[in-house]
């Protein structure tokens, strides 16, 4: 019998994995494709806190995982050699009435209280005409200090290099038994502890909730890559009306990205692709000659919440699942308790 057995290698799977080994567990990782093949992938990685007003539980637990994050990172760094690009480079939000300007005006003194100090919020009455078109902020822009960026794939890498051997590939989970899962191959791995870490297709093995709906779902998003030919590294990432700007290494930027409830192919880019980055060629007037290096799709799991799905399976005995952190797993992976899962 397999001590721990994790399905699914993103962000949620190898980082509970590598925490598991960490405490002398036997942990096999049971991957359908490879280390990070979902949206764990995604170009932009963007780390952004919730508006500092109104301030609840939920934004605590993720502002404490935003700070605590640089340090885990850089031990998971030292640890396997693998270089992750963190950088808090701060979010710069386009004021486009003067209503919004009073809104954020207001919220500088709650990003005060807060944050502690562990960043700031602040106004630009003009922002740099050459990173924000003056039209597309003609009230300036809200400068978030907390927000930061990472290079997801390189997370992935490391945290990847950090379970070594025990992540398996090629092995798609058909379905969930008591104590054990059977895979599409036939094989059939029993567990004294199984954990579902597949992302958007955890949902399929979890019940409805009460009122009936579903426990989560799938919503797609893409997202593209462009080389433009200028610096762009030291740039704070842009946020518009849904709309990514994001500042990469070697004179790249990411742009995204989309929400799709409806979709009939999880990574195919389409039109919708293409008017998002027309909307961030509008607003960003260093990507008016970029050329597009990369397209990509993929599909984010959404619990009905909103929130993490992490805990017990309601059904299966010892079965646990970790999921569901749409738009916030990749800075709320690091703080899985394994001791919620038993």
């Amino acid at each position: 019998m397999q001590d721990v057995l994790v399905i699914g290698a993103g962000i949620f799977g190898l980082t509970l994995a590598r925490k598991l080994r960490r405490a002398r567990r036997d942990v096999l990782i049971a991957e359908a494709r490879a280390a990070g093949a979902g949206a764990s992938a995604t170009p932009l990685g963007v780390l952004a806190p919730h508006a500092p007003d109104n301030w609840n539980p939920k934004k605590e637990a993720q502002f404490r995982a935003l700070v605590s994050l640089p340090a885990y990172l850089a031990a998971l760094e030292e640890e396997t050699g693998h270089r992750i690009a963190y950088r808090r480079r701060g979010r710069l939000v386009p004021l486009t009435t003067a209503n919004q300007h009073a809104a954020w005006a207001r919220r500088v003194a709650d990003a005060r209280e807060n944050w502690r100090g562990e960043a700031g919020l602040s106004l630009l009455e003009r922002a740099d005409p050459d990173w924000i078109a003056p039209e597309a902020a003609p009230f300036g822009a809200a400068l978030c200090g907390l927000s930061a960026t990472v290079d997801a794939r390189a997370y992935v890498a490391a945290l990847a290099a950090s379970v070594g051997d025990a992540l398996h590939t090629g092995l798609t989970l058909d379905r969930l038994e008591p104590g054990a899962a059977v895979f599409a191959t036939g094989e059939r791995i029993v567990a004294r502890l199984i954990v579902l870490a597949t992302g958007a297709a955890a949902f399929a093995h979890l019940p409805p909730a009460a009122e009936g709906d579903p426990a989560g779902r799938g919503e797609k998003g893409q997202a593209a890559v462009l080389r433009v030919g200028r610096a762009v590294a030291d740039r704070p990432l842009i946020y518009h009306d849904g709309t990514y700007v994001v500042p990469r290494g070697a004179g790249q930027v990411a742009v995204g990205a989309t929400s799709e409830r409806h979709f009939e192919v999880d990574d195919a880019v389409d039109g919708l692709l293409e008017e998002r980055l027309d909307r961030a060629r509008a607003i960003c007037p260093a990507l008016a000659e970029g050329a597009v290096v990369e397209r990509w799709a993929s599909v984010r799991p959404r619990s009905a919440d909103r929130g993490l799905t992490v805990g017990t399976h309601p059904s299966l005995a010892g079965v646990a699942v970790a999921t569901g952190g749409f738009k916030t797993g990749l800075a709320m992976a690091h703080t899985l308790d394994p001791e919620t899962l038993t």
